[in-house]
């Protein structure tokens, strides 16, 4: 094994990363047979099926920045998965609600997000689980003060 492998098989980063990567490739097989994408199923999955959800809380609940939300979300009007409406009180505020075909697509993308979860969890024991959520839980605030102290380094 080379060095860069050594050293990057004990970093919490290079484990989430290739996790990610892991999961995002057998997720872009999986909605490429659906016509979709993985950022459109989590799209889809954010939105309230029965009433729609807000444009500005979308971007948030993804972790996306509105700029990457704006193209996706007019992909995904091209194909009929979704449609925007205004508020019936206030008129700037615009939900975003699914077609019958979009309720479809985020019916696919739900079984397909749990099939993979039960996958996972039967990979552990509760002890084990336990305890990633509770590493999990940390990294928030490991990245906050990370970009802190990156901030102070600028300004110093």
């Amino acid at each position: 094994m080379d060095q860069f492998l050594e050293i990057a098989d004990q970093m919490v980063i290079y484990k989430l990363r290739t996790g990610w990567f892991q999961i995002s490739r057998l997720y872009n097989e999986m909605a490429a047979e659906h016509d979709t994408t993985v950022s459109m199923a989590f799209v889809l999955l954010a939105i309230n099926e029965e009433e729609g959800t807000p444009v500005t809380r979308i971007a948030p609940r993804m972790g996306m920045e509105p700029n990457s939300l704006s193209r996706l979300l007019k992909s995904m009007e091209e194909k009929e998965f979704i449609y925007r409406k205004k508020d019936a009180t206030d008129k700037r505020m615009a939900f975003v609600c699914l077609t019958d075909k979009g309720k479809e697509k985020r019916e696919i993308a739900m079984r397909a997000v749990f099939r993979l979860e039960k996958a996972i969890v039967n990979q552990l024991d509760q002890g084990k689980l336990d305890a990633f959520f509770e590493v999990a839980s940390h990294i928030p605030n490991a990245i906050e003060e990370f970009k802190e102290k990156m901030a102070s380094y600028e300004n110093s």
